[in-house]
C-alpha cells in the first residue's frame, strides 16, 4: 500500500502486488487505486498511512493547502481532506474500492463521509502507532509560530 501525489494535483491511495521477479518490488501493472481524491493548491498534501492494531489502514490528508484553509475543508466532515481517514482494506462498500468499517465515528452522521476518523488537521504528514498502548500519534504542521 502506497500514498502519492500526481499531476494534475491529486492524492492517491493504492495497492500493488510483489513482482514475481523480484519480492522488493512492486508489480506497476497491479495498481488497484482505492482513494483518488482532488487536491486544490499543491501544499499541504498529507501523506502518511499506517495499518493500525486494529487491521485498519488510516490515512493522513492535509487540508489541501494555502493559506488558513480557505475552503475549510479541515472542519467539512463531508470532505476527505484535513483528516485522518480509517478504512478497511479487505471488504467493499458497493462501488469503493474498500469498506468503511461501521465503528468509525462519523459513520451514521448526516453530510459526513464515513471514512472519517479524525477531523480539523492542517497537514498530518506522519502518523503511526505506540507500540505499547496502539494509540495514534500525528505530526502536523503548524502555520507561522506553531507545529
Amino acid at each position: 500500500y502506497v500514498y502519492f501525489t500526481t499531476k494534475p494535483r491529486s492524492s492517491v491511495i493504492a495497492c500493488f502486488r510483489v513482482s514475481a521477479d523480484d519480492p522488493n518490488k512492486a508489480d506497476r501493472a497491479s495498481e488497484q487505486r482505492l482513494l483518488e481524491i482532488p487536491q486544490p493548491f499543491a501544499n499541504h498534501n498529507g501523506g502518511s498511512i499506517q495499518f493500525g492494531p486494529d487491521g485498519q489502514l488510516y490515512i493522513g490528508l492535509g487540508d489541501g493547502g494555502s493559506r488558513d484553509d480557505p475552503y475549510g475543508n479541515a472542519q467539512n466532515l463531508g470532505s476527505l481532506l484535513g483528516k485522518i481517514l480509517r478504512i478497511d482494506v479487505d471488504g467493499r462498500d458497493g462501488e469503493l474500492a474498500y469498506a468503511v468499517p461501521k465503528d468509525n465515528p462519523f459513520i451514521d452522521r448526516s453530510g459526513a463521509r464515513g471514512e472519517v476518523w479524525a477531523y480539523g488537521l492542517r497537514n498530518p504528514w506522519r502518523i503511526s502507532f505506540d507500540s505499547k498502548t496502539g494509540d495514534l500519534w500525528t505530526g502536523d504542521v503548524g502555520q507561522d509560530r506553531f507545529e
